[in-house]
């Protein structure tokens, strides 16, 4: 077998990444039902995290999803790497491209 085997939390973050790089927004309720997981259980720390870029107004969090502004959307990267695992458990090395 060639490639990547992908976990199932390899999936969703894959998914959220996605969605924030794509359309610039979440719904939770799409990773909740495509998952069957509790978004905001699941994804505690990572929303915890995204309070300095909502204080900076790079993003929007509400009850129901995440929303990048138009301010945001030329941080985007930074916005999706805050759901990126790889990056945190590996910042040792810088494997990613720079932001700016």
């Amino acid at each position: 077998m060639r490639g990547l085997a992908l976990s199932r939390d390899d999936l969703v973050r894959r998914a959220v990444i996605m969605a924030l790089m794509c359309q610039g927004q979440l719904q939770f309720e799409s990773i909740e039902l495509a998952y069957l997981l509790d978004f905001k259980s699941y994804f505690a720390k990572e929303l915890e995290a995204l309070g300095v870029l909502v204080e900076q107004g790079m993003v929007v969090v509400e009850d129901h999803g995440i929303q990048v502004t138009a301010q945001g959307w030329f941080f985007v990267r930074a916005v999706a790497m805050v759901f990126d695992r790889y990056l945190q458990t590996d910042r040792t090395r810088a494997r990613f491209s720079k932001i700016i």
